[in-house]
Formats: C-alpha cells, structure tokens, sequence
C-alpha cells in the first residue's frame, strides 16, 4: 500500500556543490530507469537458460546414457523459440525504457498547447520522465513530481534520481518532488493547469483506489486544465471514470507497444 506521509525535497540550481558539478559535466546522461525490472531480468534468465540448454547440448549429452541423451536433444528445437522470445522480449522492454517511452514523451507533450506559465502535476513521476518534459516547455511555470518510489516498478526509483535528472537537462529551478499517496494529494483545489501521469496509475491495488486517484486528480485540476495519462491497462476505464466526473474526453491514441503490452495515451480537460 503507499504510504500517507509525504514529505518535500526542493531542487534549487547551483544549491549544492554536487548540482554544480553535475549540470557542469557534458558527459553526464539523464537516466529515466529501468520499468519493470524483475520482468527483464526474468525474461532474461528464463531465455538464457533455454538457450545454453540447446546450444550446449554438444558438451553434455556425450556425459548422459543413451536413452536421456535422446530424449534431450529431440526437446532442442522445442526450447529455442522460447529462449530466444524471452530474450527478444527482455531487449524489447529494455529499449521500450531507454528509447520507446522518451519518444513517447516528446510527441504527447508536444501535441500539447504550452504558454509557459503553468503549474504541473506528475502523478508517478518516477525518474522523472513527464516531469523534466514539462519542465523543459515552462518559463515561469513549476512542475511537481509525487511518488512512493516503489522500487518493482521501476529501478533505483527515488526522489533523488527525479532531482538530478532535473539538474541534467537544465530545469532544476523549475521542478519539485514530494513523497505522496495518490489517492490523497496534499494540495489545494484547482491548484494546477495540467496534470500528468505515465505507466503509474495501473500500479494501485485496486478499481477503486485508481478511482479515488482519477478523483483527487479532477480536484487538484483547474477549469479548463488538461489532463494526460499514460498506462498499459485500465485507460478506457480510466476515460469512463473521468467522463462520469464531468471532464471532456480530447483524445485516446493508438496503442504503442513499448513494453510488450500495448500503452494507450488519453487526454481529458476539465470544463471551465
């Protein structure tokens, strides 16, 4: 269950020494994690171990009798396919992490109205992806990232790694992050112009405790504010459930396949 308490950090350019060094260095990458990384490294043991059982097959079957040597080397072909579809799907999500979802980012926050002065929410922010996006389209505007920091959801998933993504691309003096229940923001009504969230809300325990998160999302949401979200699962019902909350539903995009299981993109706005 995620936790209640939240608590603040704040991200202030040239605070520390160490923010200093790191949007100094030029060779220093933003690092947005690793989604689901025990299903990668699954997919991956899983694949290698079918694999080294039929490539091997040479160094061990002399060692065996006759008849389990037989027995083995008629199941190679058999464990191939799934050896190299664990592996393919490993790669796949993998690059899904470090490409298919940065792209994903660029084009929705792109196809997005920015006058620069927003305030934005990211529910889930995680490493930070949505979060640094919006930050890079603000002038005068603040974007603010909330989380558990679930680590099964994402690697090294911290408060920390959101902050010096920040630093990275150059928007630390725009961006915060706080430790928060979804289901109960600590902040005011309408407070902000846009609310986001990618491949988060689907990780609640329940239908209802993601309809409490859509609910306190429409609360913290101003009139005419927009509202993106991201998911693998759950997105008609999440665009049901906003509608029946009064929000006009934009758009919901065509699948993409960035981490096996398709992720559908909708957009809702809250009439003024």
């Amino acid at each position: 269950m995620i936790g209640s308490t939240w608590s603040s950090w704040h991200c202030r350019a040239g605070s520390s020494t160490e923010s200093r060094v790191m949007e100094q260095r030029p060779d220093a990458a933003p690092d947005y994690g690793i989604d689901a990384p025990a299903v990668v490294r699954n997919f991956l043991v899983a694949g290698s171990v079918f694999l080294l059982f039929a490539i091997l097959q040479p160094l061990y079957l002399p060692l065996l009798p006759a008849e389990p040597a037989r027995v083995l080397k008629a199941l190679a072909p058999a464990m191939q396919g799934p050896g190299y579809g664990f592996v393919i799907g490993a790669l796949w999500m993998l690059w899904g992490s470090k490409v298919g979802k940065l792209r994903l980012r660029d084009r929705v926050l792109g196809s997005l109205r920015w006058r620069g002065d927003e305030r934005v929410l990211d529910l889930g922010c995680g490493h930070g992806l949505m979060l640094v996006g919006a930050a890079r389209r603000l002038r005068t505007g603040k974007a603010i990232g909330v989380d558990h920091w679930s680590q099964a959801d994402q690697a090294r998933n911290s408060a920390e790694a959101a902050l010096r993504n920040a630093r990275l691309e150059g928007v630390s003096h725009r961006v915060e992050v706080r430790t928060a229940d979804l289901r109960s923001l600590p902040f005011a009504d309408g407070e902000f112009d846009r609310v986001l969230s990618s491949w988060a809300l689907h990780n609640l325990p329940s239908a209802a405790a993601r309809e409490q998160a859509l609910a306190e999302l429409v609360r913290v949401l101003k009139p005419g504010g927009d509202v993106v979200i991201a998911d693998l699962r759950h997105v008609r019902d999440y665009a049901r459930e906003l509608h029946r909350r009064g929000l006009e539903i934009v758009s919901l995009g065509a699948p993409s396949f960035l981490f096996l299981l398709p992720t559908l993109t909708l957009v809702a706005r809250k009439p003024r």
